[in-house]
């Protein structure tokens, strides 16, 4: 069953990425992981500076096989998500105590919702630092784990850490919260480590950028809020992202008997609130945490879902599970095939709201899929009409399509103006 899950999840990612084919998907695909893992070696000063493990693996992994940065960043997300559904499938059937079919039902029924959906698009090393971090928990659930469990639980809580600073940063609160309360060996060994190596990659990563101009520049940018950052768009896309599992994840919250899993969920909702306390400050990355709530809550919602359905005869409780499945699975194909300029109803009306967030569609990565072709053609001109030193100058959405296909000396420097 978990290989079905599995499959599943591949599938799922993969559709909308040959829905766009031959262009990717995901803002940060095409204006950070492809340019990033292109220009590894020269802009290592930079990367470094991230918490670089992710992007270190896809150069790698491009470097040992040949393949075309492109196809590496693509294949690896696509693979990443059947991970995470794995991820999930062992939350269910360690911390919740589920049946194997049960534990399905749980996996599938949450990637299906818009926040994975969303975190798929283009936040690949989360889906990373995720999947390792529910692994991370699936462990400390089983209180009879031996050594081996134990290193395998060190090991998975150091790639959570390294792979993602806001995840990590999430592991190491959750980790320390729950040891408060279970005093448990397993739990401080991991804590530990994972505060550790969290700490010294935020110190590591303070001191590398604190030379770095572009690092500096990119803080005082965050620092000068955008306009669309308030407390009205915040909200409007808490209540998108987590409207249609609200009611469900609450039962679930209410009925599940393992805390570990409600400490990162309560955790996260914290972050997502920030703006009442800080509506001016953007670095606290509010929509980020909404989206994990988003996750959190999924996972939630569908254990609340099965804790209301085994109340119903065997029959009927399996076809009103497969229904409900069924719903989501169509708002979740629509969130991730439906074009851009006619998005689902849900997410079309509010998209003035949210669009600054996340897209309204999987179709689009700095710009409509549609509109790619058209922007290929543009740089194609440009190399072809210009000085070989031109430096061009335009939108900053357009710089990794800009970094990659720009020939010879060509610059690109982009303005908000």
């Amino acid at each position: 069953m978990a290989v079905i899950v599995f499959v599943i999840c591949i599938a799922l990612r993969a559709i909308p990425e040959l829905a766009a084919y031959p262009h990717p998907i995901g803002y940060d695909v095409v204006n950070y992981y492809i340019p990033k893992v292109v220009n590894f070696q020269e802009q290592w000063s930079t990367i470094s500076n991230e918490f670089p493990l992710y992007v270190t693996f896809l150069y790698s992994l491009s470097t040992a096989t040949g393949l075309q940065p492109p196809a590496v960043v693509t294949s690896v997300a696509v693979a990443m998500a059947g991970i995470f559904g794995l991820s999930l499938f062992y939350i269910g059937r360690t911390l919740l105590n589920l049946r194997i079919i049960q534990s399905v039902f749980l996996a599938t029924f949450t990637v299906f919702q818009m926040a994975v959906l969303r975190t798929f698009w283009d936040l690949h090393r989360d889906v990373l630092a995720l999947a390792a971090m529910l692994f991370v928990l699936s462990l400390l659930g089983r209180k009879d784990a031996d050594w081996k469990v134990l290193s395998i639980t060190l090991a998975l809580s150091a790639i959570t850490v390294a792979a993602d600073r806001m995840i990590g940063a999430l592991l190491c609160v959750s980790l320390a919260a729950y040891l408060i309360i279970t005093r448990r060996k397993d739990v401080a060994l991991t804590a530990i480590l994972a505060i550790s190596l969290f700490s010294i990659l935020m110190v590591a990563s303070y001191q590398a950028s604190y030379h770095d101009t572009n690092t500096i520049a990119s803080w005082t940018s965050a620092i000068n809020t955008p306009n669309f950052y308030n407390q009205g768009n915040l909200l409007i896309y808490f209540l998108v992202v987590n409207c249609l599992v609200a009611a469900p994840a609450t039962i679930g919250f209410l009925h599940m008997q393992n805390s570990l899993l409600k400490i990162p969920l309560l955790v996260s909702l914290a972050g997502s609130f920030s703006w009442l306390v800080f509506p001016e400050n953007n670095l606290l990355a509010a929509d980020r945490w909404i989206v994990l709530t988003g996750i959190f809550l999924s996972v939630f919602a569908g254990y609340g879902i099965l804790h209301l359905v085994s109340r119903l005869k065997s029959n009927l409780s399996a076809i009103v599970a497969c229904s409900i499945l069924a719903v989501f699975a169509v708002i979740g194909l629509a969130y991730a095939l439906m074009p851009y300029d006619s998005p689902f109803i849900l997410y079309g009306a509010v998209r003035n709201y949210i669009t600054y967030f996340a897209p309204v569609t999987m179709q689009f990565n700095s710009l409509d899929i549609q509109d790619n072709d058209d922007l290929l053609l543009t740089i194609t001109q440009i190399n072809e009409n210009t000085e070989h030193n031109a430096i061009i100058v335009g939108e900053p959405h357009w710089r990794g399509f800009m970094e990659l296909y720009l020939r010879d000396d060509r610059i690109y420097h982009f303005s908000n103006d």
